[in-house]
């Protein structure tokens, strides 16, 4: 079976590489598809195609990179998007997104892999970002062996997005806007 692994690995994270480990040798033919190529320099998205792919490749080299680049954000573009993947000649996608989940059931034959999420809440792309530009502890959460690529990369993390500024212990919910009550 030939199986794609869908994310847009911004930035590769621990999640991620535990994800291609459980699965590179299950399948007869397995490869990552980087998802919103084409799209950088946002804070969502702020590394490029060939950053993502850089950062993938130093942690397995052996493995196949495709790219598929994002459309309109309306059921029109969904339905244009989950046939660009179909047509990547993948059997079966690896996925926990809700969105791809139901675009795979109503648009393709593709069969959905659904993987177990590592450690959801410490282990995402938003949070690695976040620290990355707080200034905060980041290394944690990525793979050793893309560690100093993402590090190379911080400067270009931090450019695209909120730059944020805590005090050590700072917490989320204990934010506040002053046009608000604590």
């Amino acid at each position: 079976m030939k199986v794609g692994f869908l994310g847009r690995f911004q930035p590769f994270h621990k999640g991620h590489h535990k994800v291609v480990e459980e699965h590179k040798d299950e399948f007869d033919d397995f490869k990552i598809i980087i998802g919103s190529a084409g799209k950088e320099g946002t804070e969502d998205n702020p590394l490029s195609f060939e950053d993502r792919k850089k950062l993938i490749k130093t942690c397995f080299p052996d493995v196949e990179i495709l790219k598929v680049e994002d459309e309109t954000k309306d059921e029109k573009g969904n339905k244009k998007w989950i046939k660009k993947i179909e047509d990547l000649g993948v059997d079966g996608i690896i996925s926990q997104n809700n969105l791809v989940k139901r675009l795979l059931e109503d648009y393709t034959d593709l069969e959905l892999i659904e993987q177990d999420l590592f450690n959801k809440d410490i282990y995402s792309g938003t949070e690695t970002r976040r620290r990355i530009r707080s200034g905060e502890e980041w290394r944690y959460l990525v793979p050793k062996c893309c560690t100093a690529e993402i590090g190379e990369l911080a400067e270009k993390i931090k450019a695209a997005g909120t730059q944020y500024t805590f005090e050590p212990g700072w917490k989320r919910e204990n934010a506040y806007n002053d046009t608000f009550e604590k």
